[in-house]
């Protein structure tokens, strides 16, 4: 430890002719051994002894140099919530602000910023609340309803392969790989509108889930909630019958659902 503390570089050898080394030296002698050989024999000990301590230091500054990088590293990675593993998605989603216009309704600030305001929009037929702000996206982004089946399944794969490499926390990472493994191989894949409703739930759930995480009140995403997903498949065979009526206004009553 001694030899860590203080910087071997600057140690020059004894003089092991001095008083201080005569009781080591006499014992090498009395052992049958030359006084020049035993003062030889004593230099190259402290020889070895010192190159060590010059390694060890080495290695004791590398491995502080690695600590500290590696702390500097994990201050600048980007934290994510832990959530509870029994908690499923509430069975409706009710809109919410942004983190931004949440973080200012708590500092009882205004929330007139045009960004935060609430719009209209209608997926598929069921008509929603959403954030001006989410109108913004490029006109190249699509949202997850939006995406074919196969489109779909690739930039799952990639979410999937990029949060990895990320290094994202294990658990999330597996609650994530389940979400979508249920999604994948869920039985109404082969209904009529199976696919769209599945995407819809996808992309409802997968914006609440993070949303919060954020507000460190997560729920895990693998857990499948069929209440919810037998809402948005209820409302999009609405939307659909509602559209095919459109088609045929002068049907009876009776047949466009009316009493």
């Amino acid at each position: 430890m001694q030899c860590i503390l203080a910087d071997p570089v600057l140690e020059v050898q004894p003089n092991f002719k001095s008083a201080a080394y005569t009781g080591w030296l006499n014992a090498l002698v009395a052992g049958g051994m030359a006084k020049e050989d035993a003062l030889k024999q004593m230099a190259e000990g402290w020889r070895l002894e010192h190159q060590e301590c010059i390694l060890e230091r080495e290695r004791a500054e590398k491995e502080a140099e690695e600590q500290l990088e590696r702390r500097k590293a994990e201050k600048k990675k980007p934290k994510i919530n832990d959530f509870d593993d029994g908690a499923v998605v509430a069975d409706v989603i009710i809109p919410c602000p942004s983190q931004y216009a949440i973080q200012r309704i708590k500092n009882m600030e205004s929330t007139s910023n045009s960004d935060d305001a609430f719009g209209f929009a209608k997926v598929d037929g069921v008509v929603a609340l959403k954030t001006i702000a989410s109108f913004k996206a490029s006109q190249k982004a699509l949202q997850d309803h939006d995406l074919s089946w196969w489109q779909f399944d690739l930039a799952k794969t990639s979410f999937l392969v990029h949060i990895e490499k990320n290094n994202w926390p294990q658990k999330h990472q597996q609650a994530l790989a389940l979400f979508f493994t249920l999604i994948t191989n869920h039985k109404h894949r082969m209904r009529p509108q199976g696919e769209k409703a599945l995407l819809c739930y996808t992309g409802f759930v997968h914006c609440e889930w993070h949303d919060h995480l954020a507000q460190d009140q997560g729920f895990n995403i693998g857990l499948f909630n069929n209440a919810l997903y037998n809402s948005i498949s209820d409302d999009i065979w609405e939307a659909e019958r509602d559209e095919g009526l459109k088609m045929f206004p002068t049907l009876p009553s009776v047949l466009r659902g009316e009493t």
